[in-house]
């Protein structure tokens, strides 16, 4: 399950490991599509098209996720870091579609930052799915 999301979830605690062998942690690697969370410059449509070459505007979705916090790099960059797991941040979520798109928006996100799993919540339809969101690499 790791890496994830959230200060509060220690992979080596037995309640955090796979329960069996076959047991698959969600989103998969190399599972296409994925829901991504944004929460910054990512977030504007114009700017998610250009950094995946759509021509059309990509469809985003409200959603929230826990487990985060938002904090401030270089004073102008949001930075999603762990935080307690009652914590709640608020931006968007995105179906990406292939590996090329993702590889993109990592490219963008540079090195400062690790793609990790968390829960999303959409909230026009209520619905929880598993997904993928950019956490800051602290120095």
């Amino acid at each position: 399950m790791s890496p994830c999301l959230g200060s509060d979830i220690d992979p080596t605690l037995p309640h955090h490991r796979a329960q069996s062998m076959d047991e698959i942690f969600l989103p998969a690697q190399n599972q296409y599509p994925v829901w991504y969370f944004f929460y910054g410059t990512l977030a504007d449509p114009e700017i998610l098209a250009r950094q995946t070459s759509r021509s059309e505007l990509p469809v985003l979705r409200r959603a929230t996720v826990k487990g985060g916090i938002i904090k401030m790099w270089g004073g102008k960059y949001k930075a999603l870091i762990d935080g307690p797991s009652s914590a709640i941040v608020d931006g968007w979520t995105y179906e990406v579609n292939s590996g090329e798109e993702e590889e993109q928006l990592r490219y963008y996100e540079t090195d400062q930052y690790e793609v990790v799993r968390c829960e999303i919540h959409i909230l026009e339809s209520g619905v929880l799915v598993k997904g993928l969101t950019f956490r800051f690499i602290d120095d």
